[in-house]
């Protein structure tokens, strides 16, 4: 069994005992505080180094395509204006294409691995800082960063935008971030293989199939997108959801 499952068929999706405490009976003492404090500042660093990791591949991975991308636009200028005959052009560009929409679709998926990943490094950092809330109430009034493990609290994680709720129009919220934005440009790409295959039966068929494909490919990537994300957040299952305040009730309201 894989640790997210194992947390998932060990966690209940209930409220978790206080921290520190060895069993439901016994208090914690003075030295499991301690020692407490000591384990999660360690797991807080190695989680807080284990994030810095994943938004350091993620731009790494996001900016090699976009590169390529970007190559492959120099490369059709520079052959369109060589004298290549367009037979030619056309078997080059379907071919360079294809190669782009791989890494695309190839980059699109790790990328929404990393933000998996993500979600699980930032509900940890989430949970610790509640046991530093608990274990030392005057010191949580300084907190700028949840100390909760919901949905709602990781959208005002670090880099997400610091969101008071969940955004109103999802899809534009998703077409902005770098998964969304990597999924357009490759959707982009899969229109333009299908308009090259199809130019041969005219403009309107080219366009035509080039939209659907486009249409389709965009679907099928924020499908996978929204399915992984949502079997990640399932299997961690709240353990410290976050209270609606007053302030929460009247930005839901406007």
């Amino acid at each position: 069994m894989r640790p997210l499952e194992e947390a998932a068929a060990t966690d209940g999706g209930g409220t978790a005992p206080p921290p520190g405490r060895s069993d439901a009976g016994s208090p914690p003492t003075p030295d499991d505080l301690r020692q407490a404090r000591e384990v999660l500042t360690t797991e807080y660093n190695v989680l807080m180094s284990a994030l810095s990791a994943a938004w350091t591949a993620s731009l790494t991975r996001t900016s090699l395509f976009l590169a390529v991308v970007s190559a492959a636009g120099v490369a059709f200028g520079f052959a369109s204006q060589g004298g290549m005959d367009s037979s030619t052009f056309l078997v080059v560009a379907f071919l360079v294409l294809l190669l782009t929409l791989f890494l695309g679709i190839a980059t699109f998926i790790r990328l929404v691995e990393i933000q998996r990943e993500a979600t699980v490094y930032l509900t940890g950092m989430n949970r610790i800082r509640h046991f530093f809330a608990e274990s030392s109430p005057t010191a949580a009034t300084y907190f700028v960063l949840p100390v909760n493990d919901d949905e709602t609290a990781l959208y005002r994680s670090i880099g997400t935008g610091m969101r008071l709720k969940r955004p109103r129009f999802r899809m534009l919220h998703l077409s902005v971030q770098t998964q969304g934005i990597v999924g357009i440009v490759t959707a982009v790409v899969a229109g333009s293989c299908a308009g090259l295959a199809g130019s041969l039966g005219g403009p309107i068929v080219a366009w035509s199939l080039a939209a659907l494909l486009f249409l389709v490919t965009l679907i099928v990537l924020y499908v996978y997108w929204h399915r992984s994300l949502t079997e990640v957040r399932t299997m961690l299952r709240p353990r410290y959801p976050t209270v609606p305040t007053v302030t929460d009730q009247v930005v839901a309201k406007g």
